[in-house]
């Protein structure tokens, strides 16, 4: 394994303890049931599971239980009030479903929930995540969860994402998404996005993902090309889905800022490398994209 996701993994500063905030214990205790002391346990034991399937470094992190969008409290409410009534809510590049989860712990109809993400062995490291099945009468009384996950490559115009889903979400969130891809790659999921959702107005858009004040490529994980993932600035970000309307013939409302920090990493030590101190000072990208 390459070196610098183990430096996200074996890393003594990072640690359940100092990362897990009180709305991720909340989840894991009022939704999966998990007693307060056994909960850093329990999400050891899933971290190794799930770092295993891909090596991300927000998985090393423990960043799969950090609940963003909860915490964009201009728009939550009425994610979930549109959920309950009827609204098809899908979180593109899902990892373990937690955003699913606190969803449905605050009252979404599971049913209405879809998730996709490119590891189809991360859906059943989330089902022993949060103590809940695809099937009721489980033998230990987890929950029955409705939702629909789908394995898919974004950019197989010829997946299940594509042939079941076209044009039927309302609200899609990516969270720790788009940041994967070059600038090019970014533009061809944001043409998916607008595929998936439903052509009318009010459709959705939100999440967030590492950030910059200065917009351009992160030369740090450049491929043989040269080429490396795109980080956004507000009005970088807001350009791209200018180009994407005009590509698409659609109209976009953007909000988006970079004036959060992308990772709460107090307990790591300095000295690290570059990558890693780029995630403990790094800024966080969060929007929220409406069609008009």
């Amino acid at each position: 394994m390459p070196r610098q996701p183990l430096e996200f993994y074996e890393n003594e500063g990072i640690t359940p303890e100092s990362t897990l905030n009180e709305s991720a214990r909340t989840l894991l205790r009022d939704y999966a049931h998990i007693p307060d002391d056994s909960i850093n346990h329990h999400v050891n034991q899933i971290r190794k599971e799930a770092f295993k399937v891909a090596p991300y470094p927000c998985i090393g992190m423990f960043q799969f239980l950090d609940l963003s969008l909860k915490s964009m409290i201009s728009i939550y409410p009425e994610i979930i009030d549109r959920v309950k009534n009827g609204d098809k809510f899908l979180d593109l590049g899902c990892c373990l479903g937690q955003e699913i989860r606190r969803l449905v712990l605050d009252g979404a109809p599971s049913v209405n929930t879809y998730g996709s993400d490119l590891y189809e062995e991360f859906f059943a490291v989330g089902y022993k995540l949060f103590n809940d099945y695809k099937e009721s009468g489980a033998a230990d009384g987890g929950r029955r969860l409705d939702t629909t996950f789908i394995a898919a490559d974004v950019f197989d115009d010829t997946s299940r994402l594509v042939t079941e889903l076209a044009g039927k979400m309302d609200i899609l969130y990516t969270g720790a998404f788009f940041h994967l891809f070059t600038l090019n790659e970014q533009e061809k999921v944001a043409a998916r996005v607008v595929q998936l959702l439903a052509p009318n107005p009010g459709s959705l858009i939100v999440g967030r993902q590492s950030g910059s004040e200065e917009a351009g490529e992160d030369v740090r994980k450049g491929g043989p090309g040269g080429r490396g993932p795109f980080r956004h600035n507000a009005q970088s970000w807001k350009d791209l889905w200018e180009r994407v309307g005009q590509a698409t013939g659609s109209r976009w409302s953007v909000e988006a800022d970079v004036s959060s920090p992308e990772y709460s990493l107090a307990g790591v030590a300095d000295g690290k490398s570059k990558e890693m101190q780029s995630k403990i000072t790094g800024r966080g990208l969060r929007y929220v994209i409406r069609r008009l």
